[in-house]
């Protein structure tokens, strides 16, 4: 799977375990594909600054879905519920 997806589906589950500035830094770079200048500018903070919070917000992003594995569990499950309708269906 894309890292780009796998990144925002894990999001999706995690966020709430996340810091407030490292909640905005998450979206502003998946969705709006801003640079960490930009983003830093975005959030009046340093270009540093936002590399920190953006890395310091993936490890714990992934240390999440290392630990309860959501994002696998979900995707597991939309998988088999697809599996059922294209079933039901035919």
């Amino acid at each position: 799977m894309d890292e780009f997806v796998e990144k925002v589906i894990y999001s999706c589950f995690t966020r709430d375990f996340l810091k407030e500035n490292q909640k905005r830094s998450m979206p502003i770079t998946y969705m709006e594909d801003m640079s960490l200048s930009e983003i830093g500018i975005e959030m009046n903070i340093t270009r540093q600054a936002a590399q920190y919070l953006y890395s310091k917000a993936d490890e714990q992003l992934r240390f999440m879905e290392e630990n309860l594995q959501l994002g696998k569990k979900w995707l597991r499950i939309r998988a088999l519920a697809e599996k059922i309708a294209e079933q039901s269906e035919g």
